[in-house]
């Protein structure tokens, strides 16, 4: 891997992470290296708009106040000698009355010991009911029980699958594909069936098909070397590159060549595209 591409890289992972300054020494770094290199220049016109375009964070809500709910007393009860005092005499004055009824007939009350054996409710002048001495003097109790939210876990430190997934959505937002699918191919190598990986993968490499495509134009035009034969010696070409520019012969057109390559077609249309783009071929 050339230096700048490590620079970039590091400045990736550093833009993710939240480090501003690090990611932006980085790209600049390479930049220096490599003054052409449109990956470094566009991460740092990136930094330069995330910097004047952030804003603060959300205020989280304030919390809801829940009123108490309402106690009842329990209505105070009429004696049994009452009752039978105001009892009705009979209309014939000598017959017998109805027997009192004791009070021992009747469930114990707190009212029948006195105002101390009762609840009592502390009411303070500014905030009205006392609910703690309320709920310690009485026996009542919410019908619905308080729910404790459990404690928030602990932040776990981000893996390199977990910043390296981070700056593929973010590349992929900025147009910069190739990029992302460096990313994704470096999460499968660790986890090959990282599903969000597959799926940008099928992205990524469908879009940049589709890309080199368009600059090659259309399938059935013939390719012809726009070199020497002699000059193909001094362009360092890989294996793949030259296998195919081999082929070039003015008798097949690019659908042919992505029939004899043999390789994935997102890696025939990139190195035919380069190709035409460095005026190795022409069409």
């Amino acid at each position: 891997m050339r230096p700048a591409t490590q620079l970039i890289e590091q400045g990736i992972k550093a833009y993710t992470r939240g480090v501003l300054d690090e990611a932006e020494r980085c790209w600049r770094e390479a930049l220096a290296l490599e003054p052409l290199n449109e990956r470094a220049r566009s991460y740092l016109e990136l930094l330069a708009g995330a910097r004047t375009g952030g804003g603060p964070l959300p205020v989280p809500p304030e919390p809801v106040a829940v009123p108490a709910a309402a106690v009842a007393l329990p209505a105070p009860r009429i004696s049994a000698e009452a009752a039978a005092a105001h009892a009705p005499a009979l209309a014939d004055g000598g017959a017998s009355r109805p027997t009192p009824v004791t009070l021992s007939e009747y469930a114990p009350s707190p009212w029948d010991q006195g105002p101390e054996e009762s609840a009592s409710i502390v009411l303070d002048a500014e905030e009205g009911v006392d609910l703690h001495t309320l709920d310690e003097k009485s026996d009542l109790r919410p019908l619905v029980p308080e729910q404790v939210e459990p404690a928030p876990e602990p932040a776990r430190p981000a893996s390199d699958v977990d910043v390296w997934m981070q700056g593929a959505r973010e590349l992929h937002a900025l147009g910069d594909f190739s990029g992302s699918l460096e990313m994704i191919e470096k999460i499968l190598k660790v986890d090959p069936s990282h599903p969000e990986a597959r799926e940008y993968l099928q992205q990524n490499e469908a879009t940049l098909i589709a890309m080199y495509e368009s600059k090659l134009g259309s399938m059935g035009r013939i390719p012809r070397l726009a070199i020497k034969p002699e000059e193909v010696l001094w362009l360092n070409l890989d294996h793949r590159a030259g296998f195919l520019l081999a082929q070039v012969d003015g008798a097949v057109n690019f659908e042919d060549l992505f029939a004899l390559s043999g390789l994935p077609r997102l890696d025939t249309a990139r190195i035919l595209a380069t190709l035409l783009h460095e005026g190795v071929i022409s069409s």
